[in-house]
């Protein structure tokens, strides 16, 4: 197995570890991890869905190096291995920081925003991560039907953005106003 594929697979259980850390330490402290749709439902799992299936092709991938019909260069497996690190370190970082405040979905408790950390640069790092991972896959598993499920599951996530970010201007008003006005939505 390439190193790079070791490396791919090294990522992913990063990306797993934090979220169990973080899945417990929410469960804990009686908070849930799963909040309400921000959008559609059907749109909104669709999403999550298309996400969460390229990267499974990606890890596919891996596993499976002659896997595919088109034969990866070398250097692209290195360059797509490195787009998921980048995401797997934000990603990480967006979740911690987020803290109890983390949901799948939007939150029915009182949350605060969050704009310090990792906030202070992108308003969105953890769909920055999830775009960045998709990318990745795309690149290292240059399938069609893994470039559709990223295509879609994009698009969704910024629809999703959209709707959060509706949500958030109602809930902290000016003070989320100011934010925007500081930090731009994705990087």
């Amino acid at each position: 197995m390439p190193l790079h594929s070791l490396l791919v697979l090294l990522a992913f259980t990063t990306c797993g570890l934090v979220l169990l850390v973080m899945a417990f330490l929410l469960k804990r402290d009686n908070h849930g991890l799963l909040g309400n749709p921000s959008i559609e439902k059907f749109y909104f799992y669709s999403g999550k869905i298309a996400i969460f299936t390229c990267w499974a092709l990606f890890i596919v991938k891996a596993l499976l190096p002659k896997h595919g019909y088109i034969q990866v260069p070398e250097f692209l497996s290195w360059i797509a291995t490195g787009i998921l690190w980048a995401g797997t370190i934000i990603f990480s970082f967006a979740v911690v920081d987020l803290g109890q405040s983390l949901k799948v979905g939007l939150p029915d408790q009182h949350t605060k925003l969050k704009t310090s950390g990792i906030y202070r640069f992108s308003r969105n790092p953890i769909y920055v991560a999830v775009i960045l991972i998709a990318i990745g896959s795309c690149l290292y598993f240059p399938d069609l039907i893994n470039i559709s499920f990223a295509a879609y599951g994009i698009f969704i996530h910024h629809k999703i953005i959209m709707a959060e970010e509706l949500f958030l201007k109602g809930r902290f008003g000016k003070e989320y106003e100011y934010y925007c006005h500081h930090v731009r939505r994705y990087i």
